[in-house]
């Protein structure tokens, strides 16, 4: 009995002999969870063996926890390394998104100077050879531009200057003819070719005039301007227009635009004398309209003569381009130049045979 005693209390086990239902002996106590095991020693007695599961249980949950532990170890491991590889492969990607986006937005020089190796290191050399070609590229074009916009300059000046001269030169041997034969009517033939070169030689003047402010227009300064009161100003120079033409002002207040004072009004003062001129004829009415938008102050100036042709309205703002008897064709290429030169544009609209409408659009001051 004291040996099985021993091995029970060895083992965490409690065993009980057992008379029926009735305990005779008991040895040894078993901490819960248990297992109960009956041992039948004939049909006498039978042995009840009570088997802790503590001890397996805490083994078990050790086991467990280290296994937890591990996963969580390696879980984060994989994690780790996931974003470092990760990283290591989209920080190139990132890059050439970024210097996509710089060249979209006119910077054509992007290098993208991340390290980079296999495929994606290729794309990169790819794309830096891209940028260094296109800019080149780009400026060989517009070098190519330049000189083909000043040729195409030079030879309508040249054309311009040309038609001036042909009447001066048949005035001055008509009077070089009449004074060797000693014409009667000399003194008023040269009276005649006086004014006839005279004529010609302003119209040079005025060419050669425009000519030099469209190639050396100077930077605008820009200031706040009311656009409402620049427009009553350069009304108040019409305040007698010519019969049979109407000025019908909508000036709104305090729409005001960062502008170089003297050249807006320039522009104005340019396209309301077209707006007359193209009515000239038949008379009608100029409208000269000023108002806003959340971002931008526009100036419009309509008139109701015969409007734009449909052929004429591509290279309406071209240089020397012009349907005027008489016109140099640079006051709307000058104007169209100053709005850019502000940051705004120079619009065109209304329909051929109804008018004309053209639209100053400025960026709004704050």
């Amino acid at each position: 009995m004291r040996a099985w005693r021993s091995t029970a209390r060895l083992t965490q086990t409690q065993v009980t002999l057992l008379a029926g239902d009735t305990p005779l002996a008991s040895a040894g106590t078993a901490e819960p969870p248990t297992v109960t095991k009956a041992l039948p020693l004939g049909e006498a007695a039978t042995v009840r063996l009570v088997f802790s599961r503590a001890a397996a249980r805490e083994a078990e949950q050790g086991v467990m926890r280290a296994f937890l532990l591990l996963a969580a170890l390696g879980g984060t491991f994989a994690v780790l390394l996931g974003l470092l590889v990760s990283r290591w492969m989209t920080r190139p990607v990132e890059a050439l998104t970024e210097g996509a986006r710089r060249v979209a937005e006119g910077a054509l020089e992007s290098q993208v100077t991340v390290e980079a190796s296999g495929e994606v290191g290729e794309l990169v050399r790819t794309f830096n050879r891209m940028t260094s070609e296109l800019k080149a590229t780009t400026e060989r074009l517009m070098a190519s531009e330049r000189i083909a916009a000043w040729q195409e300059v030079a030879r309508r000046l040249a054309h311009e200057i040309k038609n001036p001269l042909t009447p001066i030169r048949m005035s001055l041997e008509t009077l070089q003819a009449a004074q060797e034969a000693k014409h009667p009517r000399f003194p008023d033939m040269f009276k005649e070719s006086a004014g006839v070169v005279l004529e010609e030689v302003d119209r040079l003047r005025r060419i050669v005039d425009e000519f030099s402010h469209f190639a050396r227009m100077p930077k605008p300064q820009l200031a706040p301007v009311d656009l409402g009161e620049l427009a009553q100003s350069v009304l108040a120079l019409y305040a007698t227009p010519p019969a049979g033409i109407q000025i019908l002002p909508t000036l709104q207040t305090g729409v005001v635009a960062r502008a170089d004072r003297d050249q807006l009004t320039q522009v104005l003062v340019n396209l309301v004398k077209n707006a007359e001129e193209a009515m000239a004829s038949t008379g009608g009415t100029l409208r000269v309209r000023v108002r806003s938008t959340e971002a931008d102050a526009i100036v419009e100036v309509e008139d109701s003569g015969p409007g734009i042709p449909l052929e004429h309205r591509a290279r309406i703002f071209e240089p020397y381009f012009t349907t005027k008897d008489g016109g140099t064709g640079l006051g709307l290429a000058i104007a169209s130049r100053i709005l850019q030169e502000h940051g705004g544009k120079l619009e065109l609209g209304g329909e051929p045979g109804h008018g004309a409408r053209f639209s100053l659009v400025l960026p709004r001051a704050a």
